[in-house]
């Protein structure tokens, strides 16, 4: 009788800590998986490479800009990507908790920029000059951490105005503006962009004021306008109005950080 006693407490205890075990292991999540592009603006094709840290777990992506889930493609090997592409991936291992997502945009250019020159109204502040208004039109990306990156233009302003002369006369369908958000700096997304044509507005597009804290990271922000070929075009920028109640900044007159504008 004592022998079975003995024998089930034994057996009670084993399960316990295998249940402890497996609570724990379901809690432990994955760290995020890493995404390094060849180029983030190409014109033929860009090389896209993510990796992991755990052996035997999975990544999983899309790039369209759709959610990643259980049924998404299964990243296996580098991937050519010849079209603008918004990335998202996600680690997974049926053992722990899925991963953060990350993501990251690829934009298609011309081999050479359609800007031929470019005027800032006001420039940019002092402090954050960059390379001037060429950065603007160089095709070279800024980094997310912005302090001593040279790509990006600081503003604390309320607009920004970009006169674009263009090469020739370009087609152009879209103006796309590259822009940074770092919350924790005081650094939002513009809350509008107004494209113009000799006076007259040809594309708007505005921005939601951000309800919650987003993580830091470099935005792609598309303005469609209407097709046409133009010699010369206006942009302006517009901040936030303010920063948000929620940020400690708030009533405050948020940063604007702008590293390129693109003519597709």
């Amino acid at each position: 009788m004592m022998k079975r006693i003995i024998f089930s407490l034994v057996v009670m205890l084993f399960c316990k800590v295998g249940i402890s075990q497996n609570a724990a292991t379901e809690m432990f999540q994955l760290a995020s998986p890493k995404m390094n592009v060849s180029a983030v603006f190409f014109d033929s094709f860009t090389t896209l490479e993510i990796t992991k840290d755990l052996p035997n777990s999975v990544i999983k992506y899309s790039l369209d800009g759709s959610e990643v889930n259980q049924d998404s493609k299964v990243y296996n090997e580098p991937l050519k990507i010849a079209e603008s592409a918004v990335i998202r991936a996600i680690v997974y291992h049926p053992d722990y908790l899925e991963s953060d997502e990350v993501q990251l945009e690829v934009v298609k250019t011309v081999k050479e920029s359609a800007i031929k020159s470019l005027v800032l109204n006001p420039q940019p502040s002092e402090k954050y000059s960059g390379l001037g208004a060429t950065g603007l039109m160089d095709l070279k990306k800024g980094s997310a951490q912005f302090g001593g990156d040279k790509q990006w233009l600081g503003y604390q302003t309320d607009s920004v105005l970009a006169t674009l002369q263009l090469e020739k006369n370009s087609e152009v369908s879209k103006v796309v503006l590259s822009a940074l958000t770092n919350q924790s700096n005081w650094i939002f997304a513009p809350g509008k962009i107004e494209v113009f044509y000799d006076g007259e507005i040809i594309g708007t597009e505005t921005y939601s004021n951000s309800k919650i804290e987003a993580s830091n990271s470099a935005t792609f922000l598309t303005v469609p306008v209407v097709k046409g070929a133009y010699k010369t075009l206006d942009v302006v920028i517009y901040s936030l109005s303010e920063i948000p109640e929620w940020h400690q900044g708030k009533g405050t007159t948020p940063w604007l950080f702008i590293d390129e504008i693109i003519i597709q």
